[in-house]
């Protein structure tokens, strides 16, 4: 693929994800040293310190849809960030077709979830879907408690398998 099908192809896909931004694969961004912390600000961006080391939370109040409305002055790690879907595209590895069909998979198991945390009442949609998750457990109904974690790990085996570039185990259940 060239490098220009190749750049509208990814945008494509992650215009149809955006799991990046919106708080299911992440739930903080680290900023760089070469992002300006005033400069976000200045947009809109509420950035937090840990041990003095800035990041912003997930999801991302920039994100519309599937759409950066920062796009050109997003942080550094939001620039360098490709998925595992992205990577293979660029080796080769899949085609577009086979990386939209597992986006779509995917999310409609994060649907799915956030479906069941409506039913019980969750409407927090400013946190990370895992955080949301957490907070239902000791809520639910036992029957309940395994429906959620059943579904946060089949959830949890997609990110890990087709989006993250390293395992992550979640904490919850």
């Amino acid at each position: 693929m060239s490098a220009p099908d190749f750049s509208d192809a990814a945008s494509r896909l992650c215009t149809a994800c955006g799991m990046c931004c919106n708080g299911v694969l992440f739930h903080i961004v680290r900023l760089q040293p070469t992002d300006s912390v005033k400069s976000l600000e200045s947009l809109g961006m509420k950035v937090s310190r840990k041990k003095k080391e800035p990041y912003f939370n997930q999801p991302c109040r920039f994100l519309r849809e599937c759409t950066c409305t920062i796009y050109q002055d997003r942080p550094s790690r939001c620039r360098l960030f490709e998925c595992t879907q992205i990577q293979q595209m660029a080796k080769g590895e899949t085609s577009e077709a086979e990386a939209a069909s597992i986006v779509m998979l995917t999310r409609q198991a994060v649907s799915r979830l956030e479906a069941l945390l409506e039913q019980w009442g969750n409407l927090e949609k400013q946190l990370p879907l895992t955080e949301r998750c957490n907070q239902m457990l000791p809520l639910v109904s036992p029957e309940e408690r395994l429906i959620l974690a059943d579904e946060m790990r089949g959830l949890n085996q997609l990110l890990n398998q087709h989006f993250r570039l390293e395992a992550v185990e979640l904490s919850i259940c």
